[in-house]
């Protein structure tokens, strides 16, 4: 009987050793399907945020309405065509104790009538304004040029120099001066 007992005692343990090697082994497969699983859900998380959150309709058709598309709505600005009046290239020497100093200046005006831009049709008013702003441009000094702070009182200035002078007389005004090439040196 003692034989006996130790027989089973023996087939016991080749069972128990048998036995975890199909565990460990059986668990890799579960893990790799239990990552695909994880995998295919994060995907389908990602592609409905994309398509349903972030960027709607970007895979579809527009929706339709009626049989027509539906057309996104866009704000529209009337603009009016700008008055402008181009004085061309303009190039001096501001005064400055330092040295020799180069201004390349190309100014625009903008008008606020047909009539005041018009009146610069005549040679005779075009030469004027121009004198009146290369005039201005020239007696202002290197260091009050310099920054763009400066830079937007001489345009006010010049928009206040104009306006007070004969030119445009009672035709309209000068609303604003564009400084289109403004380089010192």
């Amino acid at each position: 009987m003692a034989e006996e007992e130790e027989e089973p005692q023996e087939g016991e343990g080749g069972e128990g050793e048998a036995s975890p090697e199909p565990e460990q082994s059986s668990r890799v497969p579960q893990f790799i399907v239990l990552i695909f699983v994880i995998l295919v859900g994060q995907g389908a998380a990602v592609y409905y945020l994309i398509t349903e959150v972030y960027y709607p309709g970007l895979l579809g058709e527009p929706d339709e309405v009626e049989g027509k598309a539906m057309e996104r709505e866009r704000p529209v600005f009337e603009i009016d065509q700008p008055m402008l009046h181009e004085l061309g290239e303009m190039v001096m020497n501001p005064p400055d104790p330092e040295g020799i100093r180069f201004l390349s200046a190309k100014v625009t005006i903008e008008v606020d009538t047909p009539e005041a831009l018009a009146s610069f049709d005549d040679p005779l008013a075009a030469a004027q304004v121009h004198d009146l702003v290369f005039g201005l441009l020239t007696s202002t000094r290197f260091k009050d040029m310099d920054e763009a702070e400066d830079r937007q009182k001489i345009k006010e200035r010049l928009k206040a120099e104009i306006n007070s002078s004969p030119l445009l007389e009672d035709l309209g005004e000068v609303t604003n001066v564009y400084f289109e090439r403004f380089v010192l040196q």
